[in-house]
């Protein structure tokens, strides 16, 4: 079996876990990285042994030797990208979310059906230990019927003031709450029927960052549990990790906790303050990534060598994407939103 030629769009903080992952990788020839910043994209490529590097996103899909592309990307440049992925007929995973709009999203899956080519979202979480084992007591039916989930993801304020330039070209339902939703799906094997959300701007607004602060939401599923999901970005950045994940799951014969940030299987005190580092998502391993963030992009690339579907599929995208929408035209009316 040949190697998968892989070429990486977009060399931010999270291109550059798809970066670690490809040059580590045993069935990946790292062809290219590509960003706007010409300079970073050379960076990328020389430390993580990339052959050639692009600042057109349009040369990395006309290289022959691409067979797959990572889109990592910022959220409101994935579409126009995969896309055109889709027409040069590559195999893609492309980081959450799929697009930003519904009308989008439809055109990809259609794109995409169309094309034959293996298409990924990379909602990791999925292959998150915790979560993981939560589904395996749920399918067994150790716990019994799922009947309420409470989860928020938040995020500090360094995230939409000084790590996203284009935080403002986003929102916290986008960029945290489509993981949530895809999540909510996953685990209790339904789809949203109804969504009832709040949202607020002010703390974002005032720093002249054009973007909700939080939606808090409530999700009504078709196996009749709920779910109560929470996204902000607007912590303080005092706080321990750049983000704050915690989860409760309650089933009619059991219940599940999940603390997925602020577990404390390390903690460390220095005079630059208090932090809890990454032991789970993607971190080094003797030098070599590791972690369920890496495990995700490893299965598209065993996906892709061994020509099967991947587990996580534009459609799954598609029905993130509604459900984000259903939680901005709620916030926004102040009324549920039903989804057909």
């Amino acid at each position: 079996m040949g190697k998968v030629g892989v070429g990486l769009i977009g060399c931010g903080t999270w291109g550059k876990v798809h970066a670690r992952t490809y040059a580590a990788h045993d069935s990946v020839n790292f062809v290219a990285t590509c960003d706007v910043d010409a300079g970073r994209a050379g960076e990328f490529a020389r430390n993580f042994g990339a052959r050639h590097h692009y600042s057109d996103w349009r040369d990395v899909l006309g290289n022959p030797e691409i067979q797959a592309v990572s889109i990592a990307t910022p959220d409101f440049a994935h579409g126009e990208i995969v896309l055109g992925a889709l027409q040069a007929g590559k195999d893609i995973l492309v980081e959450k979310p799929l697009a930003t709009t519904v009308p989008e999203c439809e055109t990809i899956v259609a794109a995409r059906q169309r094309a034959g080519v293996k298409l990924m979202v990379d909602f990791h979480n999925r292959w998150n230990l915790a979560f993981v084992n939560l589904r395996t007591m749920l399918e067994s039916g150790d716990l019994g019927k799922l009947l309420m989930m409470n989860i928020r993801l938040n995020d500090t304020l360094y995230v939409p003031t000084r790590m996203l330039s284009w935080a403002a070209r986003s929102s916290p339902a986008h960029f945290l709450g489509a993981h949530l939703v895809d999540l909510v799906r996953w685990l209790s094997g339904g789809e949203v029927k109804r969504v009832y959300s709040v949202s607020r701007s002010e703390v974002l607004k005032s720093a002249g960052i054009d973007t909700p602060d939080f939606f808090q939401s409530i999700l009504e599923l078709s196996t009749g549990a709920t779910a109560v999901i929470e996204n902000c970005w607007v912590l303080n950045e005092s706080a321990p990790s750049v983000y704050d994940f915690q989860c409760e799951f309650i089933a009619n014969r059991g219940s599940v906790y999940v603390n997925a940030s602020h577990h404390r299987m390390i903690e460390v005190y220095t005079e630059k303050g208090a932090a809890l580092p990454d032991v789970s998502g993607a971190p080094d391993l003797y030098g070599k990534p590791v972690g369920f963030c890496v495990a995700a992009i490893e299965h598209f690339v065993d996906c892709v060598a061994g020509n099967r579907q991947p587990g996580v599929k534009a459609e799954d995208g598609l029905a993130a994407a509604r459900v984000i929408q259903a939680m901005e035209e709620s916030a926004k009316t102040g009324t549920p939103v039903d989804l057909d």
